[in-house]
């Protein structure tokens, strides 16, 4: 959340500072360097430990006050908090406090620390009105410290409560895409299976016996009732009254066109299908030309002009999707994107059993890597 160079820079220049300040006017002599470094120190280990800062830095100036109170002469001045060498090593660790801890945290530190410096400074037997309007500068200084950081604290989990549910929403809303497609794909193919068993016992030269022509009106009925259920669903997770589609999805048949309407957006694009080419399921071979297609979407917004190979192969039971672009010819400012393309190729991958590496390669290219079930072929 914070930058370490400020925290640095403050504390260099509060350990030169102090080292001046406590060897002219407090007359630390020789010491006046350790400790000005143990009102240094807290503020740069504020950056990696707010806590551990904090009960450094109240320790810090509770011994920097007895130390003074030993070493007291006629002409020096005691260490005292509200002092500005004390008080300004003391914000920056009182804000980081704020912003990294809770207010019941914050609220027990701010109290101890008073308590803490307050009493070893009342041993000086200050005048009354000098002590209370110091304490009460001192105060008022590190309670706005730690106010600001309570407030930058709220705005930064705000944004992160609304950044986590815009995350969930296209999640959801990809899940959702998928399941659309998914259906078409089944729907597709259940009204194809309905069809044919209500005409077989009509298509059979000589007929079929009756046994066998209930066992057809059996599978028909099931067919259209799983086909209905698989609607119903559907509808309730489109939350609207959009009728699903039931033409065939696209899949690896149609790899031709995708590449070729990628050339005509000017990335040069090499299709390589493995031979014998593969014969996935309909399923799978849906989500392996999203995958292609969502890749090639990429190349083209973040890589355009890079050379591509689409790679296609069935090795076993797997099928293996491969986009591999090079190094981008130019330099361009990509678009803004959804954020939903790596998201969708997981959600799809996962849904089917797969997995999925997305990576940059050596040579300033990347490279989209998917291996799918291949599950039973049409």
């Amino acid at each position: 959340m914070l930058r370490r160079l400020p925290f640095a820079a403050t504390a260099g220049a509060l350990l030169v500072y102090n080292s001046v300040e406590l060897a002219i006017s407090a007359g630390f002599g020789a010491l006046a360097v350790p400790a000005a470094a143990l009102l240094a120190g807290p503020v740069l280990w504020a950056w990696y430990r707010p806590v551990a800062a904090w009960c450094a830095m109240v320790v810090a100036q509770v011994a920097l006050t007895g130390l003074g109170l030993a070493l007291d002469g006629p002409s020096m001045l005691v260490p005292q908090p509200w002092l500005l060498n004390q008080t300004v090593a003391q914000l920056p660790v009182m804000y980081v406090l704020a912003l990294s801890s809770p207010r019941r945290v914050t609220g027990i530190a701010f109290a101890v620390t008073l308590v803490a410096e307050s009493s070893v400074t009342a041993l000086q037997h200050l005048e009354p009105y000098r002590a209370v309007m110091g304490t009460l500068s001192w105060a008022l200084s590190l309670l706005v410290a730690m106010v600001l950081g309570h407030a930058r604290r709220a705005r930064l989990l705000d944004t992160l409560r609304v950044a986590e549910e815009l995350g969930r929403l296209k999640v959801l809303e990809e899940r959702s895409r998928i399941a659309r497609e998914l259906h078409d794909v089944v729907a597709h193919h259940m009204s194809v299976i309905a069809v044919q068993a209500a005409s077989a016992p009509y298509r059979i030269e000589g007929g079929v016996s009756e046994p066998a022509a209930k066992e057809f009106a059996a599978i028909n009925v099931a067919a259209r009732a799983s086909l209905r259920d698989m609607r119903h669903l559907l509808g309730a997770l489109r939350g609207s009254d959009e009728a699903p589609a039931t033409a065939p999805q696209p899949g690896l048949r149609d790899l031709d066109a995708l590449v070729e309407s990628v050339r005509r957006a000017g990335v040069p694009v090499k299709l390589v299908i493995g031979d014998p080419p593969p014969v996935p399921s309909p399923v799978v071979s849906l989500t392996a030309y999203r995958i292609v297609q969502e890749a090639l979407s990429n190349v083209v917004r973040h890589a355009p002009g890079a050379a591509t190979t689409v790679t296609i192969a069935g090795a076993g039971d797997e099928l293996t999707v491969e986009v591999e672009n090079e190094r981008p010819t130019g330099t361009t400012t990509p678009p803004a994107g959804s954020g939903l393309g790596l998201v969708g190729m997981r959600e799809r991958v996962t849904a089917l059993g797969g997995r999925l590496t997305a990576s940059a390669t050596e040579g300033g290219g990347f490279t989209v890597r998917a291996s799918l079930p291949k599950g039973d072929g049409e």
